[in-house]
């Protein structure tokens, strides 16, 4: 066999490989079933409704609000597409054998120490559509911090300009529950002593999100910003990039 045709079977392998290889898979993430739209459990509409109000609530009245003072009495509540069951996912996720360090930088230049930890793969439409899960780490944290950030067609538009995040609801076993009735905005999209951090490129959907948060304390731009621009959690200091129980 000549060195040609030799390399060229081992181009074919690596194509066929390639090929094989599931959409968002990276080296060292098993390949899982795409997680589909579910029934949320009973009550789900009511206990979203009083998440809601509960964080108006603080907003307009709380000393951790990320609201100017000025800003509260003029607070009417945030916006919200109306609740919608699907955009509600279970199903399981990709853990990296071995996640990827990496960085992530904010919006204000501070560098957070991150890894590349899991992908999430879920059925738009017929078709699977997959965000990064990271893990972001705080000065002196072993474990970290599951960190779902993603910008969407949505994004510029019809919300926040630097993008939403939303908490995977992750039951220990690789079972993954995202609903994205949940998505919000970092707190910088609030406050301006916020420093988030920014949504990978990777992470930007080409498919509108048309659930949680919406709209804005400001106009959003005409068109929606480079991939690489979002936060996707928020810092005053080091205030971790997740949820705040209000």
């Amino acid at each position: 066999m000549s060195r040609t045709r030799a390399l060229g079977g081992w181009a074919v392998l690596l194509l066929a490989g390639l090929l094989l290889t599931p959409p968002g898979c990276r080296k060292g993430t098993p390949s899982v079933e795409p997680a589909r739209a579910v029934a949320p459990p009973p009550g789900w509409t009511n206990e979203l409704a009083a998440e809601r109000d509960k964080k108006d609530r603080f907003f307009r009245n709380d000393p951790g609000s990320p609201l100017a003072d000025s800003a509260k009495a003029s607070f009417k509540g945030l916006g919200y597409y109306p609740p919608d069951p699907a955009w509600f996912f279970r199903g399981r996720l990709a853990i990296a054998s071995r996640p990827e360090p990496m960085t992530i930088a904010g919006s204000m230049g501070e560098q957070r120490t991150a890894e590349r930890w899991a992908a999430f793969t879920f059925l738009v439409d017929g078709r699977p559509r997959t965000l990064q899960v990271y893990r972001l780490f705080e000065p002196g944290e072993r474990e970290g911090h599951p960190y779902l950030p993603f910008l969407d067609e949505t994004t510029g538009r019809e919300t926040y300009p630097a993008g939403r995040y939303v908490e995977p609801d992750l039951d220990g076993s690789g079972s993954i529950t995202v609903d994205f009735n949940r998505a919000y905005y970092p707190w910088c999209a609030y406050g301006k002593n916020y420093d988030c951090p920014l949504v990978p490129a990777e992470n930007r959907l080409d498919v509108a999100i048309l659930a949680g948060e919406r709209g804005g304390p400001t106009s959003p731009p005409s068109r929606p910003p480079p991939a690489s621009a979002g936060p996707g959690g928020m810092t005053k200091g080091r205030l971790p990039a997740r949820s705040v129980d209000y």
